[in-house]
């Protein structure tokens, strides 16, 4: 009786060290805190996000970058101040795991926040099936526009990635006088012309237009005019001049005709024209499509067919001078 005491009391004795040199090994000693298991879950998220924007899945990739890798970009702050909170207050503070969640956190931040490719899209071999013009008479600047993010801030995006700004410069500068008023800018009331042969399948005319340097966070896009060229083509002509679009929903208008005016409606820092093509009217979560100009002027040299290049500060420099070619 006694030895099956000690035989039992033995069996406990080694269970019960097996068990503290596990509990030491990976709990008792450094321990996941929830933040650190959160921030690696998020890690997690992040990669799955990005691989599916490389997939090139067409709205599901779109989802993905302007929602997915932006909100775990943005959750990383909190998450982040939670950590060092704990950090701070459970001492000691270098401890394995909480390096994994710290490195985890920065990769996501980094990975949701700092825009370092153009993300690839479905629509990037599309091809126009007739000349596209550009939007307006005479010479005006592209202050955005291009392939490389390096040209066109837009191209990190999904729904913009090819899209432009144009402007008027004279001298060297966008504007008149002191340029804190509409009327000032050399492009402001300019008309907006289609840049193709289309139906007419939105119209907004009634956003005002915003003081220069005081864009306004509600409607992005302010006015505009929506034109389908082709079977999922729509054309988008941004920030026009309030009241100004002269056509209506389901008007057929031909290339050349006027549609609007050059304004400062909507998430606009000054007057300029913006216009970019994508394959749905689900915006902002349709890819945007690759629009090239044809027979058009830049720099005084003939382009049959191209992107005209902007700058990657438009508010310092101005890119390349186009007109359309008569």
């Amino acid at each position: 009786m006694k030895e099956q005491q000690e035989s039992g009391n033995s069996r406990r004795s080694v269970i019960g060290t097996t068990q503290s040199f596990f509990q030491k090994q990976f709990a008792g000693k450094d321990p996941w805190e929830l933040w650190a298991l959160v921030g690696i879950s998020m890690f997690v998220m992040q990669i799955t996000c990005w691989i599916l924007v490389f997939l090139k899945l067409g709205v599901v990739s779109v989802y993905a970058h302007a929602m997915g890798i932006s909100l775990l970009g943005t959750l990383t702050l909190p998450i982040t101040l939670w950590g060092l909170v704990k950090t701070l207050f459970n001492p000691p503070a270098l401890r394995r795991t909480r390096s994994l969640g710290f490195g985890a956190l920065i990769v996501v931040g980094l990975l949701g926040n700092v825009p370092f490719i153009a993300p690839p899209l479905s629509t990037e071999n599309w091809v126009e099936k007739s000349p596209i013009q550009l939007p307006f008479d005479g010479e005006w600047v592209v202050l955005a526009g291009g392939e490389s993010k390096d040209a066109n801030y837009h191209a990190t995006t999904a729904t913009f990635r090819w899209g432009y700004d144009f402007a008027i410069e004279r001298d060297g500068k966008r504007f008149a006088g002191t340029g804190d008023k509409l009327e000032d800018y050399y492009c402001f009331g300019e008309p907006v012309l289609a840049a193709a042969p289309g139906k007419i399948v939105t119209v907004v005319r009634d956003q005002p237009d915003t003081k220069p340097g005081e864009p306004t966070a509600i409607a992005v896009l302010g006015n505009h005019v929506v034109l389908e060229i082709g079977p999922n083509e729509y054309l988008y002509y941004v920030h026009l001049r309030q009241e100004s679009p002269t056509v209506a929903q389901g008007d057929v208008v031909e290339q050349g005709q006027k549609i609007g005016e050059c304004g400062n409606s909507g998430r606009s820092v000054e007057p300029h024209l913006h216009v970019h093509l994508q394959n749905s009217l689900k915006f902002p979560f349709s890819e945007s499509m690759p629009l090239r100009f044809s027979n058009y002027e830049a720099d005084g040299k003939l382009v049959e067919r191209g992107m005209p290049v902007g700058v990657a500060d438009f508010t310092q420099a101005s890119g390349q001078r186009v007109s359309n070619r008569r």
